[in-house]
């Protein structure tokens, strides 16, 4: 659950920022194959831990790290304290699995936080919970982040593991003087597993002014990873990326995105309204490798000539702009080629900022929807003025240089006369009018999953997802994390009477963890779904559950189910319908 939804104050420093640096470093980057080797490889615990003898990242340094992050133009890092392998790189009284205990003795993350500190850097720091190394911690085998085989030497013990995740994050919050947020990395468990609301609360009561993200299943802002996310309009939120293609942490011989896919990537989570977080991958050494400085260095070059267009800046959701058809033949009623998906748009002050993914192949194009008299179009990185014409169809520019001025996205800065007034795109985030199921009076009706209105964010601010069983040929719901997710269909009960409510679904392992609850004009039923067994019983994937039987009025009517009890705490399964059989 997201606690604001909007902005509050003391977290506008985060919506203001646009831009941040991530950093992947620990014992896996001695190995060279990614963050996940010990998962995906299955080292045994014994053999992964003796790489704390030969962890000497000698060449180290807080200072250069914080001095790429502010070439970059990153406003704040976000530094892995603790990965899911347990292994920490600051100096915890709570466990022996720590860089302090290796050849380096030094505390890497007190040493990066001091240099931010003196810098004027934000820094947030990275908290795995999930635990590869802690005896105490609960695997759930088949969860994700979960030994599949634990060692069999552990002692789970769920409140001790509580109190030792709780007790490293109160040392990192209270041992590092100021703080600008924690960056929990654990999303596979629920609230209460993770005790969410009050580890934020802890968080808060040391470092007021500090974010929290969402992976505690509590906190201030979204993160969506390696992908551009949904409408999350209202939501602060966040989309981390690396610099690689292929892992986080460092591994050698790795692929690179080039800084043109980036700065795009960049530009397309400005003009949605969020924050991008780009990641590095450090060398066992400690030094961020070249390749990657140098993608990073390229990108802050062209936020120095286009930041005003990305820090502190708003979204702005403009009709996709047109280019005028004058080839022969042209259709005399379509005389415009529109360039969605190709352009941007923020705002800051009195300029709307106009960021061209790709360079149109015609010297002019018409930008609708700006409402404010525009005295003046310039084109960042360049001394030229762009001749305009503003008009009911929009602000049409004309004469565009013939080769852009340099190779990343180019950015139109249009002053406007007063903070610009602008008729939003309307197709941006609405939904298509819901459709209204009757009900029938002598025998059955089917609420598919394919017409349920979805409502509700999940981890990371992802939301139901209706998939396709090509196979049954039926949709079905899928992407139950949080209790907070619903599906409603609208009804119209032609007369009073008794409804028997019956649920088709099944829930993914075996487990009787999977509940849903279905409420319906004050009355509410439960129904938990069936396991893989059950289903196989049955013939079909998503067996019927009767859930009971409910009394309705006749009128409109809207019915809602959501999770009451989800699997390992964070799954419920898959949903195809809800039926409604008169009783």
């Amino acid at each position: 659950m997201i606690v604001p939804k909007g902005i509050r104050d003391e977290l506008r420093w985060f919506y203001e920022a646009r831009f941040g640096m991530f950093v992947h470093f620990g014992l896996y980057s001695l190995l060279g194959r990614g963050e996940w080797a010990m998962y995906h490889e299955e080292i045994p615990r014994g053999t992964y831990s003796r790489l704390m003898d030969d962890f000497n990242p000698h060449l180290f340094d807080a200072d250069a790290w914080v001095q790429l992050a502010r070439d970059a133009g990153a406003r704040y890092i976000t530094a892995t304290a603790k990965h899911h392998d347990g292994f920490c790189l600051f100096d915890s009284a709570l466990t022996d699995f720590k860089i302090t205990n290796t050849p380096f003795k030094r505390d890497l993350i007190g040493e990066l936080v001091r240099a931010c500190q003196k810098h004027g850097m934000r820094i947030i720091l990275y908290y795995s919970q999930p635990d590869w190394h802690h005896p105490n911690y609960v695997h759930c085998p088949g969860a994700f982040k979960d030994l599949t085989h634990p060692p069999e030497t552990d002692r789970p013990d769920w409140p001790a593991y509580q109190r030792y995740y709780i007790g490293q994050v109160e040392e990192l919050c209270r041992n590092y003087g100021s703080i600008d947020g924690i960056w929990f990395d654990g999303s596979h468990k629920s609230v209460d597993a993770w005790q969410g609301k009050a580890v934020y609360a802890l968080i808060k009561r040391y470092q007021p002014h500090a974010v929290v993200n969402d992976r505690a299943r509590y906190g201030d802002f979204f993160t969506p990873e390696r992908t551009l996310p949904e409408d999350l309009t209202g939501y602060l939120f966040e989309s981390c990326e690396s610099v690689s293609p292929v892992a986080w942490g460092y591994r050698r011989n790795s692929p690179s995105y080039t800084t043109p896919h980036l700065v795009r990537s960049l530009v397309k989570m400005a003009a949605a309204g969020g924050n991008y977080l780009l990641n590095v991958g450090p060398q066992p050494d400690g030094r961020i490798p070249d390749r990657q400085a140098q993608v990073m260095r390229e990108i802050g070059a062209w936020l120095r000539v286009n930041g005003q267009a990305v820090y502190q800046t708003d979204p702005v959701r403009l009709p996709a702009p047109r280019i005028r058809k004058r080839t022969a033949g042209a259709s005399a009623t379509e005389p415009f080629v529109a360039l969605a998906g190709r352009t941007g748009v923020t705002r800051g002050g009195n300029t709307i900022y106009f960021h061209c993914l790709e360079w149109p192949e015609i010297d002019r194009f018409i930008i609708p929807g700006i409402q404010s008299a525009v005295r003046q179009v310039r084109l960042l990185g360049s001394d030229q003025v762009i001749r305009f014409e503003q008009s009911d169809l929009g602000v049409e520019l004309f004469d565009l240089p013939a080769t852009p001025p340099n190779a990343q996205v180019q950015v139109f800065a249009l002053l406007c006369d007063l903070a610009p007034g602008v008729t939003e795109d309307a197709s941006v985030g609405q939904e298509a009018e819901p459709a209204v199921i009757e009900l029938n009076a002598r025998g059955s009706t089917t609420l598919p999953a394919h017409l349920a209105i979805q409502d509700g964010r999940a981890v990371k601010g992802s939301r139901l997802v209706v998939e396709q069983d090509n196979e049954r040929q039926t949709t079905v719901l899928s992407g139950w994390m949080v209790p907070e997710q619903e599906a409603h269909w609208i009804l119209m009960c032609p007369e009073d009477g008794d409804w028997q409510v019956s649920v088709y679904g099944s829930c993914p392992v075996s487990s009787e963890e999977a509940v849903v609850r279905i409420t319906v004009q004050g009355q509410a039923l439960s129904a938990a779904l069936p396991d893989p067994q059950a289903a196989q019983n049955a013939g079909s994937p998503y067996p019927k559950v009767i859930a009971g039987t409910v009394r309705l009025a006749a009128g409109r009517a809207v019915l809602t189910l959501h999770p009451e009890k989800l699997v390992w705490g964070y799954v419920l399964g898959k949903i195809e319908k809800v039926q409604l059989d008169r009783a």
